[in-house]
């Protein structure tokens, strides 16, 4: 085999440390999805039907029965989780500790939102982060619905430009 290849072959079983963190961050949030939909109901009051939001069919419904689409969103937010996790844990080497690396990315975010030290590009797009993040929360809380595309489409919005920023700003330094 060329080196070519080979180089190919290897960049497959070794994804990116930031496929990995959206990942997990994606499976976190089908996890609680799939919690808030089996205990309150996701869709304003009424249980979400995952198949039939991809599917065109029923979106919802009144019975609180657990249904196969709570089960298969169930699996597919903990395998995002797994495999974002084995990501990390592949980038980072076995006796690398996951967690530590996790609480590090978290306390520098967090000092990105109230430094001054930083640019003020890393500071914007922190904040965008957060500012997505809780406009979904609040909605979603005070509208009792947890599953809006337009809501969806604001969040990632505002989520999609900070990530990006940070992506950039990380890749010039």
């Amino acid at each position: 085999m060329s080196d070519d290849a080979l180089e190919w072959k290897a960049s497959l079983s070794r994804p990116s440390m930031t496929l990995s963190r959206i990942s997990v961050l994606l499976g976190m949030w089908a996890l609680t999805l799939s919690v808030v939909n089996l205990t309150i109901g996701a869709y304003s009051g009424k249980k979400a039907l995952w198949s039939g939001f991809l599917l065109s069919g029923d979106s919802n419904t009144n019975s609180s029965d657990l249904v196969i689409d709570d089960v298969l969103f169930l699996i597919f937010g903990l395998s995002l989780c797994y495999l974002g996790i084995m990501g990390i844990r592949k980038s980072l080497g076995e006796n690398d500790g996951i967690l530590d690396s996790m609480l590090t990315d978290i306390s520098s975010f967090a000092g990105n939102l109230f430094s001054v030290d930083n640019t003020l590009m890393r500071l914007i797009g922190s904040w965008l982060i957060v500012i997505g993040l809780v406009f979904y929360l609040l909605w979603s809380i005070f509208n009792e619905t947890w599953v809006d595309p337009g809501v969806y489409s604001v969040m990632i919005s505002l989520v999609s430009f900070g990530y990006g920023i940070l992506i950039f700003l990380d890749s010039e330094s």
